[in-house]
């Protein structure tokens, strides 16, 4: 059967093999799954339980980063991601490394999907949800800013300073946009510039290293009640995960409410994060620059790709500008 145009065809035969291999029961059934870009990912189930196939790695690098972070928030912190995480590095059965890990229980969060809560408290407990599991996520701290390297296991100190290192990372994905086409201008880039010296001393500032997502939004959680209260039960996918700045986590949930017109969630969430934060003096100037360093990512991609969701006439400065606002009201 083909799961995905990525995981191609996969037969009965190879996922037994698959089961076999980490002594997970015998096959039942497997199913596509529809949701994510790309196409990594089957549940799978077997007489001794329900899992998550993910295969075709992106990178040498991906699955062996996933389970170094997995492995560590699995056990510093209450975060609930899938562990244990079966890593087969051998390519005998499909041709590629693939890794089964467990099927973690709760709601996946997408629009329109059956099932969903739909009432707007749900959608502020919900969001309230999001802040208080970034909360806990950051309790697991590092040493230095750094990396995952494939190389030794471990964790590479950045090159740069963390400061230095935001500003290259946002001005290089700009700078490779301008080649795809006339939507990052030069105006852009010194709105830009603008922010980032405007916001330059509070970003040096002295922080706590902690675990940085860099993907952290509905599609890569699943939600149930605890106690009567919505609750993040399940966190995945963690390939681009490492040691920073939290407040740079904060960007993709808050602008992903922001596009969706829901500024009250987008607040709701942020408050409750901030409350599990101590001496956040100078959060307001580095807020507009983790949008910047999250919206680049966005931007480069989908300028290259041709994949523009929105109003593909506006620049990169009409378009981001909107995220940059925080209502302080709503937060302090």
């Amino acid at each position: 059967m083909k799961y995905s145009e990525r995981l191609g065809e996969i037969s009965k035969e190879q996922l037994q093999q698959a089961l076999d291999r980490f002594s997970l029961g015998k096959f039942v059934g497997a199913t596509p799954i529809t949701e994510g870009l790309f196409g990594q990912n089957l549940f799978l189930t077997s007489d001794k339980g329900d899992f998550v196939l993910r295969g075709v790695p992106h990178y040498s690098w991906q699955f062996k980063s996933e389970r170094f972070f997995a492995k560590l928030l699995h056990e510093r912190t209450a975060v609930p991601v899938p562990w244990p995480y079966l890593l087969d590095k051998s390519k005998d059965i499909f041709g590629w490394e693939y890794v089964i890990m467990p099927k973690l229980s709760g709601l996946q969060l997408l629009d329109g999907k059956a099932g969903e809560p739909s009432t707007d408290v749900d959608r502020e407990e919900i969001a309230k949800a999001q802040g208080r599991m970034l909360g806990e996520m950051q309790k697991l701290t590092w040493k230095f800013p750094g990396q995952y390297s494939e190389t030794n296991n471990k964790i590479k100190p950045l090159k740069l300073s963390f400061a230095d290192w935001v500003v290259e990372r946002i001005m290089e994905r700009l700078t490779k946009a301008q080649d795809y086409n006339d939507k990052t201008t030069i105006e852009d880039l010194q709105w830009v510039r603008g922010l980032l010296t405007k916001a330059k001393s509070a970003l040096k500032a002295e922080f706590q290293p902690c675990f940085v997502m860099r993907d952290y939004k509905l599609g890569n959680m699943v939600f149930g009640k605890v106690s009567s209260r919505w609750e993040v039960t399940g966190l995945f996918d963690l390939m681009e995960s490492y040691f920073g700045n939290g407040e740079a986590d904060v960007s993709r949930t808050f602008c992903d409410y922001t596009e969706k017109n829901k500024p009250e969630l987008a607040h709701g969430f942020l408050k409750e994060y901030l409350k599990s934060q101590e001496g956040r003096e100078g959060f307001e100037e580095r807020f507009p620059v983790f949008i910047l360093l999250d919206r680049t990512i966005i931007w480069e991609w989908t300028q290259r790709s041709n994949k523009v969701w929105w109003d593909k006439t506006l620049t990169f400065k009409q378009w981001v500008e909107p995220f940059t606002w925080l209502d302080e009201t709503r937060v302090d």
